[in-house]
């Protein structure tokens, strides 16, 4: 059994040439053999097809998804303003996938649809479910619940929300074409192993507050107030201050937690927009009659975090046996280590071995297990490596 694994990676500013060289470098890892799939991220600043036709100058055979990131997460360090090509030609694994269209007006109809499509492949074993979202478009949740009518609620699910580098206008999904309010869904099945870490680092501050009024993404009131009414308490500043600097960068500081009912543990819930009526637009649900808390990180958190994930992820699987590893690590980690953006991928490097790689990139929302059961994360990193 032979899984070859190529991670090509490209700065240049142009799109057609970024994409070309990125895939170049990627073919030629795996020996210029045909790949069974490409997973691609691709920045913002890009323009969208004409990167996609620089890849397919050079690969113009295989399925190819993934999403626009704010940058990639890789062996080779992080990069923002990229194009990040991973080729996988492997006799062990097998990908099929899908798409579900439409995520605004039906989140959980397009995520069931998504897995429906991935799972054609009936006679193997089925390890993984990996989905790219538009991290723009409906409740994170309803898409993971979606996928889990058609998988089941204990299989292990993964992936990242596409970002547009938080200028929150259009985010994109690529299954052989461009996509936008779509998620893809990548199957990975085979005669493999898999193990997952998830970690977040985030701690709570201040008393629990109560959810009173909320629908689906939306929370109207805490504690019987306007929900802004929770920011304007702790930051200090009027509900048009915290439209003017942005909502979605403040809470990258300061997200909501949501205790994972009998777990010591809690979901992080990060605001995107700050509605007229003072609700809160969140990339997912918190139901009401829930208890939360205003959260808080820095740097040093978020570096603990990744060496947790790592841990986790190794707890049932030997290092020497590992192919390669996938990383989703939320946009707001890498706000917190924008100053030092490499540190977290030599962590991830340096405790799964220098010669194993790895890749994936940074997102606005995580789907990861905990405790066997995936959910919808913000501000998080997972980490899910993959052996034979």
């Amino acid at each position: 059994m032979a899984t070859k694994v190529g991670i090509g990676i490209s700065t240049k500013l142009d799109s057609f040439i970024a994409g070309k060289e990125a895939a170049r470098s990627a073919l030629y890892q795996i020996g210029r053999q045909a790949p069974d799939i490409i997973i691609v991220f691709i920045s913002p600043i890009f323009d969208q097809g004409e990167t996609l036709k620089g890849i397919r100058s050079i690969i113009s055979e295989g399925p190819l998804v993934g999403c626009s990131a704010a940058g990639s997460i890789t062996n080779r360090g992080s990069f923002r303003n990229a194009v990040t090509v991973c080729a996988i030609n492997s006799d062990s694994i097998r990908f099929s996938y899908g798409i579900g269209n439409n995520v605004s007006r039906n989140p959980r109809s397009a995520g069931r649809e998504a897995a429906r499509q991935s799972s054609k492949l009936k006679d193997i074993a089925r390890e993984v479910y990996i989905m790219f979202s538009d991290g723009l478009s409906g409740n994170g949740t309803d898409i993971l619940r979606g996928a889990q009518e058609v998988l089941g609620t204990g299989f292990s699910i993964i992936g990242g929300s596409a970002t547009d580098d938080l200028r929150f206008q259009k985010t994109y999904q690529y299954l052989n074409n461009i996509y936008t309010d779509s998620l893809v869904g990548l199957l990975v099945s085979g005669n493999i192993d898999i193990s997952t870490g998830k970690a977040h680092g985030w701690q709570p501050i201040g008393r629990p507050h109560k959810i009173t009024r909320a629908k689906s993404n939306i929370i109207k009131e805490i504690d019987r107030r306007r929900a802004v009414e929770l920011y304007e308490e702790y930051l200090g500043k009027t509900s048009d201050e915290l439209k003017i600097e942005g909502i979605a960068k403040l809470g990258s500081n300061y997200p909501l937690g949501m205790r994972v009912k009998g777990k010591e543990r809690y979901l992080i819930r990060a605001p995107l927009q700050i509605k007229d009526s003072g609700s809160l637009m969140l990339s997912a649900e918190i139901p009401e009659r829930e208890d939360i808390n205003l959260m808080i990180g820095d740097r040093n958190l978020a570096l603990e975090a990744t060496k947790a994930a790592c841990r986790d992820a190794l707890t049932s699987i030997r290092k020497s046996r590992i192919k390669f590893a996938i990383v989703f690590s939320d946009i707001a980690r890498l706000q917190l280590l924008r100053k030092d953006p490499q540190s977290e991928a030599e962590i991830i490097k340096d405790m799964l071995g220098p010669d194993v790689p790895f890749f994936g990139c940074y997102t606005c929302g995580e789907y990861a297990p905990v405790d066997g059961q995936s959910y919808f994360h913000d501000q998080a990193i997972s980490i899910t490596v993959i052996s034979e």
